[in-house]
């Protein structure tokens, strides 16, 4: 990936973020499982045993379609790595996470999910997941509610129909939505994402190339994810329940999903849903309003300051 004269201001930001993590206590950890998958995933643990005065759970945090863990949640390392252990992987084809397997669902990445879960040797976690990463965090809470002891719904319409893309197709001027996931050049990237976040601040147009050609790897594979998503299909049954208390965080100014989509989640989760939405901010949550999202989480797991 290379940028202006050559440099890519991308890589060189992500090396920069590596060496932070890195310095932070997180290690990068590369986990084979059974059934072809191979994933990456950033690890905090604490090297204290766990006692009845050390008792830090687990978060896992699972990144959307436009980011992989380093980028996704780089905003929350160090306001949730003091109370908690951290798991932040790279979902298959993000990152350095891939398959062998021809499955391309987000019950698949939910399944990868578990096993490698358990591979590490953790008993539950509390699941945070954004965006796409919030169908995989769903069905893990659906599938295992003996893992998932909470979950933490960021901007994601779960209980999407095959019109609910339509008011954002019709904006992006397109009829299929990996045209907005997957932009094909750098002025569709910037138009996507003036929708993703809410008051995009200026970028010069070689940025945007950086970022364009960063984003190639797995183009295929990513399409095809897209394409494989259950959530939301024409043939997609009956969204089921989750046993767990739910958080739902929103983007007021969300264009992505559109904050009735919150409301209608909510409605379907019930009495154990609270929701709480953000003002003056857009679908990228985590990135674009990362204090109020920390201290939201925090408080719905009575851990804020």
């Amino acid at each position: 990936m290379r940028g202006l004269f050559g440099f890519s201001i991308v890589e060189f930001i992500r090396k920069r973020k590596r060496a932070q993590w890195i310095s932070l206590g997180l290690k990068s950890k590369h986990i084979q499982l059974s059934n072809g998958t191979s994933l990456h995933c950033w690890v905090l643990q604490s090297n204290k045993p766990h006692t009845a005065e050390n008792q830090r759970q687990t978060l896992l945090l699972i990144h959307g379609f436009g980011a992989d863990g380093l980028i996704g949640w780089d905003t929350q390392i160090v306001a949730l790595g003091k109370h908690f252990d951290l798991l932040i992987p790279d979902l298959i084809f993000f990152g350095d996470s891939t398959t062998t397997s021809s499955e391309r669902t987000e019950l698949f990445q939910a399944e990868c999910m578990k096993g490698m879960v358990e591979y590490l040797g953790v008993e539950n976690v509390i699941v945070v997941g954004h965006s796409y990463g919030g169908f995989v965090a769903f069905w893990m809470a659906h599938k295992y509610p003996n893992l998932v002891e909470r979950l933490v719904i960021v901007s994601s319409a779960i209980c999407m129909t095959p019109s609910t893309n339509d008011p954002l197709l019709k904006e992006f001027d397109s009829s299929d939505i990996k045209d907005l996931l997957l932009p094909n050049n750098a002025r569709d990237l910037k138009i996507s994402m003036n929708i993703t976040f809410y008051k995009l601040p200026w970028f010069p147009a070689f940025i945007y190339e950086d970022m364009l050609q960063g984003s190639e790897r797995n183009r295929e594979q990513k399409a095809q994810l897209a394409d494989g998503v259950v959530i939301g299909s024409k043939n997609s049954q009956s969204l089921p329940p989750v046993t767990q208390d739910v958080l739902i965080v929103w983007g007021e100014k969300d264009r992505i999903f559109r904050l009735e989509e919150a409301y209608v989640l909510q409605s379907h989760i019930g009495k154990k849903a609270q929701l709480v939405v953000i003002k003056e901010c857009g679908h990228a949550l985590p990135l674009q309003k990362p204090t109020e999202l920390n201290k939201t989480i925090l408080k719905f797991l009575q851990l804020e300051n």
